[in-house]
């Protein structure tokens, strides 16, 4: 009797090293990279100044317009698994300068993130330590340890970083999910109820959406699961699987934890929460669990922005990778590691990047102001990202694919995404945020600006042989294979 074989997935053709995590690991990357501890626990104060007790309604609203979001980056992954994410999405279907555009836009985000992160949680350890244990452990120290563990992992390899993911991701939504638990269980003055997802507990409807807008923040790095699309089994099912699961596994996180934190703290007490110097996780953790309460949120906290540190390096690496791989950036950045094949010297590029945002920015305006600062930047800077994808969605299924456009997956969808994202993006900066806040804002319009400088200065100088490849696949780069000239202008065949 003849073995049947068993059947044969799909791998990417690609430099680094293809098929070498599954779903679960795809799922775990955009987990780890949304670093589930730290988008509840240091967004809950900030946007319950800004809704009042109608905060979780905030996470709510956030959820739906990124599972639109989601949805539509799912169907461009299924057919155009690359490294590259939104870079490879929409210098295809709309046009490489919009790619080359995009990914600019996108270093603000995924690259230098870690930065902030972990000059933020290094504050909530030295304080911690300082004020608990009497022990002088600095912001920056913490800050030089995170990028150098999480530069080494991504260096080692995919299946290390996978596996980190998945350990580190579980365990720190389980230490808050139980502490979310314990305020339902044991609530503060108001008890148990559905105040905070009301419309009619809204006190402002700037400061709502622009916590909605924060709270997408919260949300960034669902989409992290396109940036190992190369380096995944069956890139074209597990790609789109895994944006969906973690927008889902994380919406239902972060709405059910920040009720339960405010219902612990207590609803008609949230004027203490907002006013709160410290976290108010570490306090109702202490309040709950007593003692060795803060000291299991401060191992989770820290847990977070290591698991994120490794995520966010994770998709930088994999952007500078696949734009040096066609062209639009120095080669040297397409070097792969003869072993691990990882990216090594984008990994040594986004070690040197954090560092230097991280300390300049951590001594420049302090370590907690940085993160609120670069949180709003960075969610801003996402707008125009989610845009772009969007639209590219909508004229990549017109263009390459008609016999597969679906009106509502691909025009429907498409079209709620952008006015979901222009909608809130407009309301929750009308007015601007506060001062020094509200030069975040100036930061995204900037850096917007350069990047079509150095458009303009390429085009000027006749560097544009990048923009052939920009929007090709990884085995549509090995064998040269060009785009045709038409695709660049979209006249139509």
């Amino acid at each position: 009797m003849t073995e049947t074989a068993p059947p044969r997935r799909a791998l990417a053709e690609t430099e680094l090293k293809a098929g070498a995590i599954g779903l679960g690991s795809v799922v775990m990357q955009s987990i780890a990279h949304i670093a589930p501890a730290i988008a509840i626990l240091f967004t809950v104060q900030f946007n319950t100044s800004l809704a009042g007790v109608a905060a979780p309604l905030s996470y709510l609203v956030a959820f739906l317009i990124v599972l639109v979001l989601g949805i539509v980056l799912g169907e461009l992954a299924r057919h155009l698994p690359s490294a590259g994410g939104y870079y490879t999405y929409v210098s295809r279907a709309v046009h490489p300068r919009a790619g080359f555009w995009t990914a600019w836009m996108f270093i603000l985000y995924s690259p230098l993130v870690a930065a902030p992160v972990l000059t933020a949680i290094g504050s909530v350890v030295e304080t911690t330590l300082q004020t608990r244990f009497g022990i002088t452990f600095p912001w920056w120290l913490f800050l030089v340890l995170g990028v150098a563990l999480a530069t080494w992992v991504i260096y080692r390899g995919i299946e290390l970083s996978a596996r980190t993911a998945v350990v580190f991701a579980t365990a720190e939504m389980a230490i808050v999910a139980l502490l979310a638990l314990w305020g339902l269980l044991f609530p503060g003055p108001g008890g148990v109820n559905a105040a905070p997802f009301l419309p009619g507990n809204i006190s402002s409807s700037s400061g709502f959406f622009l916590a909605v807008m924060f709270s997408i923040f919260a949300f960034t790095g669902w989409e992290a699961a396109a940036a190992v699309a190369e380096e995944s089994r069956d890139p074209r099912r597990n790609i789109r699987l895994g944006i969906l699961g973690s927008i889902l596994i994380l919406g239902a996180f972060l709405v059910l934890t920040s009720w339960g934190i405010l219902i612990g703290w207590g609803t008609s007490d949230v004027q203490t929460l907002i006013e709160s110097a410290e976290l108010p996780g570490l306090v109702l953790a202490q309040r709950v669990w007593g003692p060795v309460g803060e000291l299991v949120i401060l191992l989770a906290l820290i847990n977070s922005a290591i698991a994120g540190s490794i995520a966010y390096l994770t998709v930088g690496t994999r952007m500078w990778f696949a734009m040096a791989r066609s062209g639009s950036l120095p080669k040297l950045l397409a070097k792969v590691h003869p072993v691990h094949r990882t990216p090594v010297n984008a990994a040594i590029l986004e070690a040197v990047l954090n560092l230097a945002v991280g300390l300049g920015l951590g001594f420049a305006i302090g370590p907690f102001a940085a993160f609120v600062f670069f949180g709003i930047a960075i969610t801003f800077t996402m707008v125009p990202v989610y845009i772009l994808g969007n639209l590219g969605a909508f004229l990549f299924f017109r263009r390459e694919r008609p016999q597969d456009f679906n009106i509502v997956l691909h025009g429907i969808l498409p079209l709620v995404g952008i006015v979901a994202v222009l909608g809130v993006g407009w309301v929750s900066i009308n007015p601007l945020p506060a001062p020094p806040n509200d030069l975040a804002v100036a930061l995204v319009v900037v850096w917007a600006l350069v990047g079509v400088g150095i458009l303009v200065a390429m085009r000027i100088a006749r560097r544009e042989e990048w923009l052939l490849k920009a929007g090709q696949l990884a085995a549509e780069v090995s064998v040269d294979e060009r785009l045709e000239s038409d695709r660049l202008d979209h006249k139509p065949n």
